[in-house]
């Protein structure tokens, strides 16, 4: 009988939002962790239930459940750690790119002759790695050496021509024998609804909605998935992400935000877009397969379950599909960091389709560090006071403020929150810059009323609430702070939120809003000529 020890974390003052088959695992750590919270109707006593289930396998493997047993169906997401953070420059957009091929089935999933097939992938992979050696070979006539991307000796070589429709004409042949969606397909046919997936500066998910008595379905197709992907169709799949990028780049407020987010960061990959035009050609079948290899590893892997299942059920369940999988070497850690904030950035964009706009951006810490959860109480409560001081100067325009970087708005390293003024007249800029300015200085020196303090609390507490109604965004956030921090550190980012007071919102403003670690942008009408 396995026996686990329940934990209690402390309670504060007010809270807050936001393929082979067999082998066997022992136990290696089975922790139930029943953070009990009830909301009161107290101020002072609210509490957040999320009675979280943990066991980890000998391979690392992380299996979190909350039981629902009135529940008939289960919502189930893997989470990988591992995301744009680890991508190499030239090949920006890979983890996402990865995201895509790993739909494409596997030797058991989306194969009508896979001995015949598994010869074809063999020569692609023979002569994607002769390709590789001809434009390593040719480096310094194919280097593009215009700023405006206008240069090279030359474009190709006769080599590289011949092995590129060797590859085309493989892939064809390849495709013959594959069946396009397998696991979709299966997923729809066993009551599975809600697929998704998604990649991310930090992790890659993979997510359903199944009946309870078809969990052990998730179970065999994502660990296949994560074993043996077959990488089919890989240049049609490149041409997606491309369409994507127009898409992207058809909105005319992308560029602009990009250029922000470059502004803002020097080296940090959290700032890097999912890939410019110039990256898409650069994938390779090798890199993407070492990405694969090297982070879908079970002891890099979080599997959550909140639904009608129990964790004593689960726990056999994911032992018959993943206990064959052994520990492998810890993925490489994300290393970089930002240099220290050393002086005030400023970006002028010219443009006659986006609204002008001025944006002030600060770096502000990631997930885990104990200033992190002010700044979202901060965002909500500031954000309404700027905008009354907008309209007592009258300029017309909208505050926004967020932390958004790319998709998403909270991170396990440093990133920055973004106060962003939208103007109808751009003859208002200077002193729409002035009064943003203006109002985050007098941010450090007054502090803000109590009033709005609580009524932004309040507004954090309602949006958790949502959150924690709905299975499948508890269950999002439950593994976004494992990949970010821990899933241990939830509960107490909600309730340091909670306990912020104006003392803290200001100390913040203090350390953090300083001309050193600013960033300006403005968005002004293109020059006439």
């Amino acid at each position: 009988m396995r026996k686990t020890r329940s934990l209690r974390g402390k309670e504060h003052g007010a809270t807050i939002s936001t393929g082979p088959i067999g082998g066997s695992m022992r136990t290696k750590k089975t922790l139930a962790i029943l953070a009990v919270i009830f909301f009161s109707l107290s101020a002072n006593a609210q509490r957040y239930d999320l009675p979280i289930l943990e066991h980890v396998f000998d391979n690392g493997l992380r299996l979190l459940v909350i039981e629902r047993p009135d529940d008939h169906r289960v919502v189930s997401k893997i989470f990988t750690d591992m995301g744009a953070l680890h991508e190499t420059p030239g090949e920006y957009g890979a983890a996402h790119f990865l995201e895509h091929l790993m739909f494409k089935g596997t030797p058991t999933l989306g194969s009508r002759d896979w001995e015949r097939e598994k010869v074809i992938h063999d020569r692609i992979r023979e002569a994607e790695a002769a390709l590789i050696e001809e434009l390593n070979r040719a480096r310094n006539d194919m280097r593009e050496r215009g700023v405006f991307h206008d240069h090279q000796h030359s474009e190709t070589t006769p080599r590289v021509e011949e092995l590129r429709t060797l590859i085309e004409s493989l892939n064809a042949q390849a495709q013959e024998l594959a069946e396009e969606g397998p696991m979709k397909l299966w997923y729809q046919a066993y009551g599975g609804t809600g697929l998704t997936a998604t990649t991310e500066q930090e992790y890659m998910k993979f997510d359903l909605d199944l009946p309870v008595d078809r969990v052990e379905l998730f179970l065999r197709v994502e660990a296949d998935r994560m074993e043996n992907s077959i990488f089919r169709n890989f240049d049609a799949e490149r041409m997606i992400l491309i369409e994507q990028r127009y898409g992207d780049l058809n909105r005319p407020e992308t560029e602009f935000r990009e250029a922000m987010n470059s502004l803002v960061g020097r080296v940090s990959m959290v700032y890097v877009p999912e890939g410019y035009m110039n990256d898409f050609d650069q994938y390779t079948r090798r890199y993407e397969r070492v990405m694969l290899e090297t982070y879908f590893v079970p002891n890099n892997t979080t599997l959550v379950f909140i639904g009608g299942v129990t964790l004593e059920d689960m726990i056999p369940k994911v032992e018959k599909y993943f206990g064959h999988m052994r520990r492998a070497p810890e993925p490489r850690r994300y290393q970089s960091r930002e240099p220290l904030p050393s002086g005030e950035k400023r970006l002028n964009w010219r443009s006659d389709t986006l609204s002008p706009r001025v944006e002030v951006r600060y770096q502000i810490p990631g997930v885990g560090h104990p200033d992190r959860p002010a700044f979202d109480v901060l965002g909500e409560a500031f954000e309404g006071y700027l905008q009354s001081e907008v309209n007592k100067a009258g300029v017309g325009g909208k505050v926004d403020i967020n932390t958004r970087i790319v998709h998403t708005s909270r991170f396990g390293v440093p990133a920055s929150i973004n106060v962003e003024l939208i103007v109808s007249d751009a003859g208002q800029l200077d002193d729409a810059e002035r009064v943003l300015l203006t109002g985050i200085a007098r941010l450090r020196e007054v502090p803000l009323l109590a009033a709005d303090l609580a009524l932004a609390k309040k507004k954090l507490r309602s949006d958790w609430y949502r959150t924690a109604n709905d299975p499948s965004n508890l269950a999002f956030e439950i593994g976004h702070f494992e990949v970010m921090d821990s899933w241990r550190a939830l509960v107490p980012y909600l309730e340091a939120r909670d306990a912020a007071t104006v003392a803290d919102l200001q100390r913040l403003a203090a350390r953090y809003f300083i001309a050193n670690n600013r960033s300006i942008g403005v968005v002004m009408p293109e020059e006439t000529p």
